[in-house]
């Protein structure tokens, strides 16, 4: 029997060859299913579901409802989707801005020279009070002491007087 093209809408898009991308055109025993592939599929339904275009009434395939194909699927036919729903468009974050890393740095810099006279002033502030500042070193005045006579103690002899 000649084997007849299949269109491309009458292949399950979730049945594979083992290795292979692209859906499987023929039914064989190194085919799986990409919903359960830990499930061996036989050949018989392989050619009635899979290959037929009766896919849509395979069980795995309703359960996949109405979302759409995993991105590693190429060559199928697409779902019908739902809508999806309307997205909001959100703000930029600040520091996703270009001038965010520069005014960063900069608000580094003040940070650290701010947090510098800060503690230099605390510093000053609290020098301690013992310390005493000298205006001036005073002069040595050297003067002459007059002659002040030796006075000298009598010598005793004997005990001290009672």
């Amino acid at each position: 029997m000649p084997e007849e093209t299949l269109s491309i809408e009458r292949v399950c898009p979730f049945l594979r060859e083992r290795n292979a991308s692209d859906p499987a055109a023929t039914p064989g025993d190194d085919n799986y299913c990409l919903l359960a592939s830990s499930i061996h599929l036989p050949r018989m339904q392989q050619t009635r579901y899979c290959l037929g275009g009766h896919f849509e009434q395979c069980q795995r395939y309703q359960l996949q409802g109405n979302r759409p194909l995993p991105r590693y699927v190429r060559g199928a036919r697409p779902m019908n989707v739902r809508p999806s729903a309307p997205t909001v468009e959100l703000r930029t974050l600040p520091w996703r801005h270009p001038w965010a890393p520069r005014a960063l740095k900069w608000l580094v810099i003040l940070g650290l020279t701010a947090l510098f006279v800060a503690l230099w002033q605390w510093r000053m502030a609290n020098t301690h009070p013992y310390v005493v500042k000298r205006d001036f070193v005073p002069t040595p005045v050297v003067t002459p002491a007059p002659e002040i006579p030796m006075q000298y103690l009598r010598p005793t002899e004997g005990p001290p007087e009672w």
